[in-house]
């Protein structure tokens, strides 16, 4: 993969193409996911009943299952779903929200990876050294391990070569690893801490670049697209002072950055282990 990404092709071939995605996630930020893929240029469809996930997979062009606020029908659902995308090579991301924090995600999460074989693994710090059997200290489903990027680099690229797909760690700098190169995605800004639902979103917008290109480059786009949709939001809130219109302009910013910003303010750079 090059660095950095076309995103501006990219937006413009997921705005021609405007691909149907299947989203299997949270409550607290499903309508988030979904005005951000609306935003992008897809089509978003969250459909989790169990009965019907499969058959709503197979007609989708990318699948993304989140599991943050975790059901027995939500886990039913993603299983059936991360099954019909694999027999069929639908591209999955899957976002592991909590599993540091609760033995039922850290089980889940792992038989999902076995099972259903995504594509792009997402999860703080924390959430991946749990995957990986590492010691690890999450608080909640908040990331506890110290910012530091070469242990983030680490333990990105253990969690890739283990589960032999491509790792977004999410934190002050995302790292986007495949087992052998990575990069690390350095736009955003810090109020996106301060608003629920942005990490759950990040995940959407890669799912959205899956349907158009492979996936180191979908999780490298992904990344650096929700945060400088976040930088283009904290802009706007220096003059109005609103953190609720600062969620609703991330969103705004997933519509509206120019292809002018998007590459020159582009910060990703390759990393070395």
């Amino acid at each position: 993969m090059r660095c950095p990404i076309p995103l501006p092709v990219l937006r413009r071939q997921i705005r021609a193409e405007q691909p149907l995605i299947h989203c299997i996630t949270n409550h607290i930020s499903i309508r988030d996911c979904a005005n951000g893929l609306l935003a992008l240029g897809t089509r978003p469809i969250m459909a989790e009943h169990p009965a019907e996930a499969a058959e709503i997979t197979a007609s989708a062009q990318a699948l993304l299952v989140n599991l943050g606020n975790i059901s027995d029908s939500r886990m039913a659902a993603m299983t059936a779903s991360g099954q019909a995308a694999r027999q069929r090579g639908i591209p999955c991301v899957m976002d592991a929200v909590g599993v540091g924090c609760s033995g039922l995600r850290l089980d889940f999460a792992r038989s999902f990876l076995q099972n259903a074989r995504p594509v792009v693994l997402k999860g703080n710090q924390s959430e991946l050294r749990a995957l990986c059997g590492l010691p690890h200290h999450a608080k909640g489903i908040d990331n506890g391990e110290a910012e530091d990027l070469s242990q983030a680099l680490a333990t990105a690229q253990e969690a890739a070569r283990r589960f032999q797909t491509v790792v977004l760690l999410s934190g002050a700098a995302d790292v986007i690893a495949d087992g052998r190169q990575a990069f690390a995605a350095e736009n955003g800004d810090p109020l996106m801490a301060l608003v629920t639902g942005t990490g759950c979103l990040q995940g959407a917008v890669v799912a959205a670049f899956l349907a158009v290109t492979d996936p180191m480059t979908a999780a490298a786009a992904g990344a650096a697209m929700l945060g400088l949709a976040g930088e283009r939001a904290a802009a706007d809130f220096s003059v109005h002072g609103s953190i609720s219109r600062f969620a609703g302009g991330i969103v705004d910013g997933l519509y509206a950055l120019s292809e002018e910003t998007m590459t020159q303010d582009l910060r990703l750079r390759q990393l070395e282990d």
